[in-house]
């Protein structure tokens, strides 16, 4: 089962769970990306329903966007990246939204987590997370982020059994990184100390 990105258009599920992962663009190219994942109420799969990139150096704007986002969706959480310029917007959201807005530092073994996270989550059987076909749509966004999955990247050295995490010289990963602060959500109770490869082989 497999469902495309919905518009935000005001079509709301009273009964579903929306969290929304924002990764705030820091330098150069980036892009401040927003995913927003539902779960359903009965059978407790989740569906990415909205995903947006801008380049914006703007906080006001990105949280202007948030909040009417907010209102169309109703978020149970609002998890964003608050590493460097992210901590103003992390800050601000907070105030405006207390107890939905919260934050997390990207250090080697958080991103190292909450992409191992989303990995369990894809490959899940029950509580899965859906990817969108990007073979079935033409819905251009579907294709950058199936892109950015294909790109990211994981190194150990010696000297950590934490592998860092990042994206291919001439890739991105904004929405990936908003994929996954979405999805730590929901995390997956494992004790592994073992770090899949995020790649959707």
């Amino acid at each position: 089962m497999e469902r495309d990105i919905r518009k935000p258009d005001g079509s709301f599920n009273g009964k579903s769970i929306y969290v929304a992962g924002i990764d705030v663009a820091h330098r150069g190219l980036d892009e401040t990306a927003i995913v927003v994942l539902e779960q359903l109420p009965f059978d407790d799969n989740i569906f990415i329903v909205h995903m947006e990139t801008a380049h914006t150096p703007d906080l006001n704007m990105v949280i202007k966007r948030v909040m009417y986002l907010n209102q169309v969706f109703n978020f149970r959480k609002v998890i964003i990246d608050e590493t460097g310029i992210g901590a103003g917007i992390s800050d601000l959201l907070k105030n405006k939204m207390k107890g939905i807005a919260e934050g997390i530092w990207f250090t080697q073994k958080s991103k190292a987590e909450i992409f191992y996270n989303l990995k369990l989550l894809m490959t899940k059987v029950k509580g899965r997370l859906f990817i969108p076909d990007y073979s079935t749509t033409t819905n251009p966004i579907v294709k950058k982020l199936y892109y950015q999955l294909l790109s990211i990247q994981q190194e150990f050295t010696e000297r950590s059994d934490v592998p860092k995490i990042f994206h291919e010289e001439r890739s991105h990963d904004d929405l990936v990184c908003a994929l996954a602060l979405a999805a730590s959500y929901w995390k997956v109770g494992n004790t592994r100390k073992k770090y899949p490869f995020l790649g959707l082989n």
